[in-house]
Parts: C-alpha cells; sequence; structure tokens
C-alpha cells in the first residue's frame, strides 16, 4: 500500500487560565488524540517552539 507523509504546523494561542498555557505537550497530545482516534491516522510529534503572544 503506497503511503504519504505530510508535516503540518500549527499555532495555537492559550490563555493563562488554561491548562494548556504552560504544557505545550497537552495541545500536541490533544491534537495527536484528535487525529488518530477520530480520523485513524497514524501521527507523531515532537520540537515544541514558544512564539511571541502578539502575532501581527
Amino acid at each position: 500500500m503506497a503511503t504519504k507523509r505530510y508535516r503540518i504546523t500549527l499555532t495555537v494561542e492559550v490563555e493563562d487560565d488554561h491548562v494548556a498555557y504552560d504544557d505545550p505537550e497537552w495541545i500536541a497530545d490533544a491534537a495527536w488524540g484528535a487525529l488518530s482516534n477520530e480520523y485513524g491516522l497514524v501521527c507523531t510529534y515532537d520540537r515544541f517552539e514558544s512564539l511571541p503572544s502578539k502575532i501581527d
């Protein structure tokens, strides 16, 4: 069976009272869970990057 691999970048804005505010892995786990459990896609994640609070 032929396969393709895609890399997708998500940018997520998190308010300071959300559990994910200091836990980027929480966000990655949520995205991984949705793609894996809801859509049956095999996916992995790595490399967390903090961005400036304001994006132009």
